[in-house]
């Protein structure tokens, strides 16, 4: 039996806030008193893919794997939210402040099809800027399921 199920929430002053306390109370319910378990919890990651047929790609993975760490290897860079961070800057993705700081707008409130440009401008800037080859997602074939 596959007791794996997955909970979404958010983090509200230190504290984990279920969006449905009650369906995650009759789910724990099934387990016997004294169960061992495990709860792993990390920020959401919007997949951008509905894994419906013709789809090829899992584009946030792709981001990730190919895009933000080609360019942290390049960089010597350890820290990938801080590459991210720089690839959003670099692209435009941002708006200026009052004060004329870049605030970086995100990526996770993209489309599909708005994050597959963004990502298309990303390859740009990595071979304009550092000189780097980042295959496309139908060059990555075997790596669809990010």
């Amino acid at each position: 039996m596959n007791n794996k199920r997955t909970f979404f929430g958010i983090a509200t002053k230190g504290r984990f806030m279920h969006r449905d306390p009650d369906g995650f109370e009759l789910y724990m319910i099934q387990f016997e008193d004294g169960k061992e378990m495990q709860i792993e919890i990390k920020p959401f990651s919007k997949r951008r893919t509905s894994k419906q047929p013709g789809e090829i790609t899992n584009f946030n993975g792709y981001y990730w794997k190919f895009i933000v760490r080609a360019v942290a290897d390049e960089m010597g860079e350890l820290n990938q939210d801080y590459v991210h961070g720089l690839i959003q800057v670099s692209t435009g993705n941002f708006k200026v402040s009052s004060k004329g700081d870049k605030i970086i707008l995100g990526t996770n409130k993209m489309t599909g099809s708005e994050f597959a440009d963004y990502c298309s401008r990303a390859r740009m800037w990595a071979s304009q800027e550092l000189g780097l080859f980042i295959a496309e997602p139908n060059q990555t074939e075997g790596y669809y399921d990010l």
